[in-house]
């Protein structure tokens, strides 16, 4: 269990529970430090609150900025390992299932920022700090409701997730073809939830990635996420595999397949110009306004990231209004994976972010 993780290393863990507006129950975590500064750390597609603290306190970014004095709050969305709950749904039925990033951004993201305020004593605002999906959700938030971009401190992106226009991997160009009718005919057998949330996965993956198929399990993440090496922690292979496959939603996975087709930052298209019509008031899905995302931004991006263009996070920063700061890192061979378990990610990554969240804080950006 995450909260294990951190408690093994002698800090101290709690459990918190927050309700959604549409009734979902999410499992969320914390490092207190009562009264000091809030970070609320959202994780990415499939991800937990565990990314956040698997590398141990000497790498592990939610470790370290506790040990900078902030009160740190790890979100885990809907749907996933620790927020599987709702007041009238169960993960057995179709209903539980039916979200994207849009719903995380709309209801989860700023369920979980009320409940964190309202235990934080004279903080109005919390810093907020998103990997992959975890900034797609946030930037679907602000576009729609701006007004929460007013307690949010400063907005840290890591690997932002908006606009597809750019991207060309092997691994996207070999499944954009397939894509939809994947999904479609999985949809057809009656499966909501990729993968499956079952005990059993996690321990054959831990097993698995533990012994014979190591090196396998390694090529699989770097494949996917971009080759890197010099900076993967071996040791981690069957941690990640295990706490990883967290969960989410077919529907979050069509979205992006929908964002990659298109190269826009839309909404949900539901394949249907009367059922578009009667969400939107057009046949079809209209694009998210990023310009309404008015609070401060610190991009975070890569060369060698295979889930997401440099280039269309460049796009992206031409349309935010207020960005504080626009970092592509230095270290070329930086990948969508090493925003979060990189050996070296306190000296190639997180030493900046905290310069900049000190400036912010003093007041000095």
């Amino acid at each position: 269990m995450q909260i294990g993780l951190i408690r093994k290393y002698g800090y101290q863990a709690e459990v918190h529970r927050v309700e959604t507006k549409d009734g979902y129950l999410l499992g969320v975590h914390r490092i207190p430090r009562p009264g000091a500064q809030p970070v609320l750390m959202v994780h990415g597609l499939g991800d937990s609150s565990a990314t956040w603290v698997l590398s141990g306190p000497c790498c592990g970014l939610a470790y370290l900025l506790s040990e900078r004095g902030y009160d740190v709050w790890l979100m885990n969305i809907r749907g996933n390992r620790y927020s599987r709950r709702h007041r009238r749904y169960v993960p057995l039925m179709r209903q539980f299932w039916d979200f994207s990033f849009h719903e995380n951004g709309i209801y989860d993201i700023p369920a979980t920022i009320d409940y964190i305020l309202s235990r934080s004593g004279p903080h109005k605002q919390v810093h907020y700090v998103g990997h992959s999906q975890g900034t797609s959700a946030v930037f679907a938030l602000g576009a729609e409701r701006p007004e929460y971009m007013k307690k949010i401190k400063l907005l840290q992106a890591l690997a932002p997730v908006a606009y597809f226009r750019n991207l060309r991997t092997p691994v996207t160009d070999f499944v954009k073809p397939y894509a939809r009718t994947l999904i479609n005919l999985v949809r057809l057998f009656g499966i909501n939830e990729i993968p499956p949330e079952r005990e059993v996965w996690n321990r054959l993956y831990y097993q698995l990635c533990s012994f014979a198929f190591r090196n396998t399990c390694k090529y699989v993440i770097m494949l996917l996420v971009g080759m890197d090496s010099p900076q993967y922690n071996e040791t981690l292979t069957p941690v990640l595999f295990s706490h990883y496959l967290a969960g989410s939603s077919l529907k979050a996975l069509e979205h992006y397949r929908q964002l990659l087709e298109t190269g826009g930052f839309y909404k949900f298209d539901y394949q249907n110009p009367s059922a578009n019509l009667r969400r939107y008031g057009r046949r079809t899905p209209p694009e998210y306004k990023v310009e309404n995302i008015n609070c401060k931004v610190a991009l975070y991006y890569s060369r060698n990231d295979l889930l997401t263009s440099y280039k269309d996070v460049q796009d992206l920063r031409k349309k935010l209004p207020n960005v504080v700061h626009d970092e592509l890192l230095a270290y070329s061979q930086f990948s969508h994976l090493d925003f979060l378990i990189a050996i070296d990610a306190k000296k190639l990554l997180y030493d900046s972010m905290f310069r900049v969240m000190e400036q912010v804080d003093k007041g000095e950006l």
